[in-house]
Formats: structure tokens, C-alpha cells, sequence
């Protein structure tokens, strides 16, 4: 049964998106509805990012290009938003000419092929930009920024016609209230200390030194307890060369007590999450699936271990309580793993996927899909491996080789 909404607007469409963004890593579906776990872990270790962020120069190109927008008469949000979208689009046929080998240009696939994004570079990186304080409007959506914007123009354009109006104001009073209401303007929306207005003819995906610097700053003091800005202070260039989460854990002496805590409850849940993710393949294979087989015989004598997980401070730190269906599911799997009652524990992995999903759920037609294909994801990766990009990204615009 296909998965459809009626695309009412854009921002409606985006908002629906952001949610499957959601639910997926790396294009996995989460069919047991375990990601705000692994969502909650990410956010703790490395805020302001996403799974579909590509490099870390988006971070100030979303702003320049909108510091322009605000710069044009327009003042319509609709036509605003057109205004934003054929800019970025503009910026990615600007890059590819210019860097056609350059990975992490958001649109060359849809570009390529006559098309544009769905997602755009500005709905892709607005929550990070909100999340570093270089956006500084607040909580504010992207398209509602947009219309503030558009409210502010035509404010100003009627305080204008209002001053011309009036013959008794100075000419200098009018040059001075319209540079107020203008300061006002550009004030409210974006700390965006690198943007110059000839940006564009200097378009790279590669930071500059000072955009580079500025970047961590922002990142740091916005999130000073995280993995990421930790990472960053105190310059831990060899870490985008570690390859998966997973073997973060050789370096974790060198980090605070906090950061190896979580670290520890993310690695455990981890592991604790693949039992269940190989019990999903062997349930939809009907027992046949070669890589699953050869996967639980490598945990099958440990679930008691596996079953030690700190499930309890998990759901505190998470503040999982608000999820009471997750956390019945994942306390009724740990009790299944501390008996090695591996026949309820297919049951209720079963009855979460139903649950979840109804008659789409998979479960409920195995022997029907591909037992050589592995379904629901492997270790989890808590964005790992987009945000070395942005590691080291940040690392090099300031001379190092990462």
C-alpha cells in the first residue's frame, strides 16, 4: 500500500518530509519505531545536525543568500520563496561548473537530470541555523521567517510613504528614521559577521579561515557540552578518520565524564537494538536468511548481557516518558533477552511492527521479501558519519590536512 499526503503547499510538503527524514538512516526505515532513541542520542552528541546535511559551507551560504533576499524590494512571500529557491539552484549550477569533482553539492543528482530538489539547501540546514544562533530570529520556521521578512518590507515601505507625506519632516530626520528602521531590519534575523554582498562571485564548498573559525565558535558556545563541540575546542583532528560510531570508543578516555556516560547508553542501546534488527530478518526470511543466521549465532549466548542494558536512564535522559508505547516495547524485549525467551521476543517484535504500521507492517507477510536482503537497518550510526564531514570541513578552512 503506497504512502501518500495531499501536497497542499510547500511548507506542508516539508513538514512531512522532515518527518520521514525522521524515521530513516542512511534510507533505512525505522520499522520498530525506535528512532527517537537513536534521534535523541544524535542531537545530544552532535546538535544542529541531520542525516541529509551534506558540508559544512551550507551553513553560511543559506545565510548569504537570504541576507540578499532581504536586500531585494520583493515583498511577497510567495514570490520570496521562489526568489530563495532559484538562488540555491543557481549556487549548485555555480559549483558544478566551477568544482564538477566536489562531493556534496545538495542537488547535482536532480540538476543532472533536468530537476531540482525537494529539499533545499535552506529547509536542509534551517534547524542548525537556528541551533548556532546564526540564525537569531528564534523559533521561528523557515517560511515564517519569510513572511516576517515581507511584513518588515512593507512596513518600511509605508513608514517611507508615510514620511514623504509629511512635509514637515527634515530631510535628515527621514535619513536617519529609515537607516533606524533598516538597522532594525538586518539586526533581527542573522549573525553572519563573514557575508559580503559580492559572496557569490567567490562561491566555494570549501570554508574560509574566518568562516571556518566562526563556524566553531558558534558551534561551540551554542552547545559547549556536546561530543561535537568538544571535539572541535580542542582540536581533535584525527577524529573524522575513525570510521564508525562504534569505534569511537578508543577514544573516549579523552573525553569528559558526561560525553563517555552517554556514549556508553548510546553504544549499549546500539547493540541491544541490532539483536532485535536480526530477529526481524529472520522472522520476514522465515529462519532463511544466511547473513541473520550467521549474526545470531554471534549474540545468541549473550542476551543476558545484552539484557543489562541501563534502559531506565536511557528513558530519563531521553525524556523518552512521552513515548509510552516505545518504552513497553523496548522494557518487554529486555525482559525476552534477560530469559532467552527467544519465541516471545519474536512475538512482540511482531506485535510492535503491526502495531506501528498495521497491514503495512512486513512482519506480517514473511517468506514474501528477498532472505538475501537485509531489512531495518544495521549498528546505529547516531549521524556519525555525516558530521566528520563537517569536522572536517571546519578543520581544514583552517589549514589541516584531515
Amino acid at each position: 500500500m503506497p504512502v501518500g499526503w495531499i501536497d497542499f503547499s510547500k511548507s506542508e510538503r516539508n513538514k512531512v518530509l522532515s518527518v520521514l527524514d525522521l524515521l530513516s538512516e542512511s534510507g533505512t526505515l525505522d520499522e520498530l519505531g525506535t528512532a527517537p532513541v537513536r534521534d535523541g542520542f544524535a542531537d545530544l552528541f552532535f546538535p544542529g545536525t541531520s542525516t541529509i546535511q551534506t558540508r559544512a559551507k551550507y551553513f553560511l551560504i543559506v545565510p548569504y543568500i537570504l541576507k540578499d533576499l532581504e536586500r531585494e524590494k520583493e515583498s511577497n512571500p510567495n514570490r520570496l520563496q521562489s526568489m530563495l529557491n532559484e538562488k540555491e539552484k543557481e549556487c549548485a549550477l555555480r559549483l558544478l561548473e566551477k568544482e564538477p569533482d566536489t562531493s556534496g553539492i545538495i542537488g547535482s543528482r536532480s540538476l543532472s537530470q533536468g530537476g531540482w530538489v525537494k529539499r533545499t539547501p535552506a529547509s536542509i540546514y534551517w534547524s542548525g541555523l537556528r541551533s548556532y544562533g546564526i540564525f537569531t530570529g528564534g523559533c521561528l520556521s523557515l517560511p515564517e521567517y519569510l513572511r516576517a521578512v515581507c511584513a518588515l518590507k512593507s512596513q518600511k515601505a509605508n513608514l517611507r510613504k508615510l514620511g514623504n507625506r509629511n512635509d514637515n519632516t527634515a530631510d535628515d530626520d527621514r535619513e536617519t528614521d529609515d537607516s533606524d528602521a533598516g538597522g532594525l531590519f538586518h539586526r533581527q534575523f542573522w549573525s553572519v559577521p563573514t557575508y559580503i554582498p559580492e559572496w557569490m562571485n567567490h562561491l566555494t564548498l570549501r570554508l574560509t579561515e574566518e568562516e571556518g573559525a566562526y563556524l566553531k565558535h558558534q558551534i561551540i558556545m551554542t552547545h559547549p557540552d556536546s561530543m561535537l563541540a568538544y571535539i572541535l575546542k580542542n582540536n581533535m583532528d584525527y577524529v573524522p578518520a575513525v570510521e564508525r560510531f562504534r569505534d569511537l570508543g578508543n577514544l573516549m578516555r579523552e573525553f569528559p565524564e558526561e560525553i563517555q556516560q552517554n556514549y556508553a547508553l548510546a553504544y549499549a542501546f546500539s547493540e541491544f537494538l541490532f539483536v532485535l534488527r536480526i530477529q526481524y530478518n529472520l522472522i520476514l526470511s522465515n529462519g532463511e536468511n544466511r547473513r541473520a543466521n550467521s549474526e545470531w549465532e554471534n549474540v545468541q549466548d549473550h542476551l543476558r548481557e545484552y539484557a543489562e542494558i541501563d534502559l531506565e536512564s536511557i528513558i530519563r535522559k531521553l525524556f523518552l516518558q512521552r513515548n509510552p508505547g516505545l518504552c513497553y516495547f523496548l522494557r518487554q524485549a529486555r525482559d525476552c533477552m534477560k530469559t532467552e525467551n527467544v519465541d516471545d521476543l519474536k512475538d512482540l517484535i511482531r506485535k510492535r511492527e503491526k502495531d506501528l504500521k498495521q497491514s503495512r507492517a512486513k512482519t506480517q507477510h514473511p517468506g514474501e521479501f528477498n532472505p538475501d536482503e537485509w531489512y531495518g537497518g544495521e549498528y546505529l550510526d547516531y549521524r556519525f558519519n555525516n558530521v566528520k564531514t563537517i569536522i572536517r570541513d571546519i578543520f581544514e578552512s583552517g589549514g589541516k590536512h584531515v
